[in-house]
């Protein structure tokens, strides 16, 4: 899915639900209107930053690709600057043209042959995709070069260690999947009980949509949109 498709998808979807949301506490038309405009603010703010989200769980996996490439390359003579190449081959036949990460190598390689360091070259890399796991394999190349370390075993170890914090996070997804869907199920049930009644008995809420009752049902609200911010924050846990 490309960037502008999700960022369209992300944002009506904010908005829509907001409208949803907003009448069903109001029947109001230009209250659901105006909830659904704010909403659709929010999700412009807050979808750049679940894009970045996504984009960087498939970038760390094309990492951790490239660093097994690396590692195999080294392994069969090349040098580091050559088994960077090597690697953004094999990232070319995984991935072809749908690779985040092919084009960053392609810059690299160009400016090693530019005669810049190699370890400057994945500095700069590593501050432009702003990654901590690419960040700490930076400073360690640097320091290896620098006292001759073994870049075979630092590379195998970073794609080790990578590949054990993805393991970790697929488990821990797994097993708070159910979880996660009892919690959106516990958000819809409020929502499904109003529109419940407004099929099934009308007229029984109509005290809440007007004088106090507005009162009443925005209270509600607020305690229903607490609730649902904090069940998704319990749910996110950071590998």
């Amino acid at each position: 899915m490309g960037k502008r498709v999700f960022l369209a998808q992300y944002i009506f979807k904010c908005a829509g639900l907001g409208c949803l949301v907003s009448y069903l506490f109001y029947r109001n038309v230009w209250i659901s209107c105006v909830a659904g405009a704010g909403a659709m603010v929010y999700g412009v703010y807050s979808c750049r930053g679940q894009w970045k989200k996504r984009q960087s769980g498939r970038m760390i996996v094309e990492f951790r690709e490239m660093l097994q490439g690396i590692s195999a390359a080294l392994q069969a003579g090349y040098s580091i600057e050559n088994a960077l190449e090597e690697s953004g081959k094999d990232l070319q036949i995984l991935y072809a043209q749908q690779s985040m990460l092919l084009p960053y190598i392609r810059e690299m390689t160009g400016q090693i042959r530019l005669n810049q360091s190699v370890e400057e070259v994945f500095s700069q890399f590593a501050r432009t995709v702003c990654l901590e796991d690419v960040d700490r394999f930076a400073q360690t190349l640097r320091t290896a070069k620098r006292t001759g370390g073994n870049l075979i075993g630092i590379t195998k170890m970073t794609a080790d260690r990578i590949s054990e914090k993805l393991e970790v996070k697929r488990e821990i997804d797994s097993m708070i999947a159910g979880k996660q869907m009892e919690a959106n199920i516990m958000r819809i049930i409020p929502l499904g009980m109003i529109g419940y009644f407004w099929l099934c008995s009308p007229g029984f809420l109509d005290v809440l949509y007007q004088g106090a009752g507005r009162v009443v049902m925005t209270v509600l609200l607020l305690v229903y949109g607490l609730a649902a911010h904090w069940t998704r924050k319990i749910s996110q846990i950071v590998v």
